[in-house]
């Protein structure tokens, strides 16, 4: 269990190599936790973009960092499909936030917590498409 007690995380939604992945950012400690619903590793051009980003925007006050970040692969629900990975990724960062200390333990998730997802997207977009229209 990880322990995010007075901690900042950024978030970064990627798609990276065909496939939705989570990389969260604890800039103090220079950690990257990796969340892939296809269980990969984390590929290297993806890694190589992220600590060079970390590096350039180090925790203290100093211009660059030559500290190269940890990677910690976090394990997380696994997609049943190969299309799935943008919902299981929104369910991660949903989850997250609403308790960042108590990541799943899950193996899947059901179709009803997806969906549960899909509606949120829908409803986003829909109150997006009436306030700008």
């Amino acid at each position: 269990m990880f322990e995010f007690v007075d901690t900042i995380l950024q978030f970064s939604f990627l798609f990276f190599s065909f496939q939705w992945v989570l990389v969260t950012l604890e800039m103090k400690k220079m950690i990257a936790y990796y969340l892939d619903p296809m269980a990969h590793q984390p590929c290297d051009d993806l890694k190589d973009i992220v600590n060079m980003a970390m590096r350039i925007n180090p925790p203290e006050k100093q211009k660059t960092s030559k500290r190269e970040p940890t990677w910690v692969k976090v394990v997380c629900p696994r997609q049943p499909g190969s299309v799935e990975c943008g919902y299981y990724v929104m369910r991660y960062m949903k989850e997250i936030i609403a308790n960042p200390n108590q990541l799943t333990s899950k193996k899947s998730y059901s179709e009803m917590e997806i969906n549960e997802v899909r509606s949120d997207w829908v409803m986003l977009v829909t109150q997006l498409i009436i306030t700008h229209v």
